[in-house]
């Protein structure tokens, strides 16, 4: 059996995802098998997805209605059989050694009880997005680190299919965004990760991409914003993660038209109270933004960019 499956949700990427099968194909390691999930794309992804050879690896596509990337990942999570799970782009790629490296670490840790490995995402080979790791080669918690560290820039995380397939992003009706890092924060709440400081995924930020209009998709999408905001005011996480959590909270709950006494209301009904004027003000500052933003926008607000 492989150890790992690359999971790619896509969504009308037919002109990129060439370049991503390629990346796959030069591999120094086909320890692993791809799987596509299309949410409901309306360009030739299908038919460029058959005329791809499987040869040399398993690729195995699956077509959905359009629900948005956490829903693709929900029907992936049900059908996931390998030890390990790489959540991979349509529109990004990875180095020649990504899988012989991941394979390589792996053997070293798995005995471990982590819940996965984190490496760098690049530009390009050499030039790293965001910050690196304070150390490389080293076991700590993503919530320490990405959180209350504020380690920057997307990285490429793999993750142990078990725990992986103990969660699903929620769903809420009309809205077809929900940050990833839910499940991610939620796996470590109970588990640690080995940290390398090696790129192994190239990410290309595409007009129109998720990551370019993330702020603006999460206000369209306000009660998967409050969800994700929810989780950030929990212990775990620095007091100054909590309090941005709870503006943040309260400027989506504005969004999704929830009254004060919803907004403020337990858990974590101090904070929240104390937070609630600047929350206000965000609301109302990205509310006169909001008409130049859209989903296919990459202008965001200022705050908490």
């Amino acid at each position: 059996m492989n150890l790992i499956t690359i999971v790619t949700p896509t969504y009308n990427r037919a002109r990129t995802l060439p370049v991503l099968y390629e990346s796959l194909c030069r591999q120094s390691s086909k320890n692993f098998k791809w799987l596509i999930v299309d949410d409901g794309s309306t360009d030739d992804t299908e038919n460029l997805v058959r005329t791809f050879d499987t040869a040399n690896f398993e690729i195995k596509y699956i077509r959905k209605d359009n629900g948005g990337k956490h829903t693709a990942l929900n029907l992936a999570f049900d059908i996931l059989d390998t030890e390990l799970t790489f959540i991979v782009d349509s529109d990004d790629w990875l180095t020649v050694d990504a899988i012989r490296t991941i394979d390589e670490d792996w053997s070293g840790c798995r005995n471990m009880n982590i819940c996965g490995i984190s490496y760098l995402r690049g530009y390009n080979e050499a030039e790293v997005i965001g910050d690196v790791f304070p150390q490389d080669n080293v076991i700590d918690n993503f919530i320490t680190l990405r959180f209350n560290k504020r380690i920057g820039g997307d990285k490429a995380e793999v993750w142990r299919t078990d725990l992986l397939k103990q969660f699903r992003y929620p769903v809420f009706d009309g809205e077809k965004f929900f940050g990833e890092s839910y499940i991610w924060v939620k796996i470590s709440e109970r588990n640690d990760m080995l940290f390398r400081n090696k790129i192994v995924y190239i990410t290309a930020y595409l007009e129109g991409g998720l990551s370019k209009s993330g702020r603006a998709m999460r206000i369209l999408c306000p009660y998967g914003g409050m969800t994700n905001a929810k989780l950030m005011m929990s212990r775990r996480f620095s007091l100054t993660q909590r309090v941005k959590g709870a503006l943040l909270y309260i400027a989506y709950a504005w969004f999704a038209k929830q009254s004060i006494k919803q907004i403020i209301r337990p858990p974590h009904f101090i904070l929240k109270l104390l937070t609630f004027p600047i929350g206000t003000m965000i609301y109302l500052k990205w509310k006169r933004l909001l008409p130049r933003q859209g989903p296919n926008s990459d202008q965001k607000p200022k705050f908490f960019r």
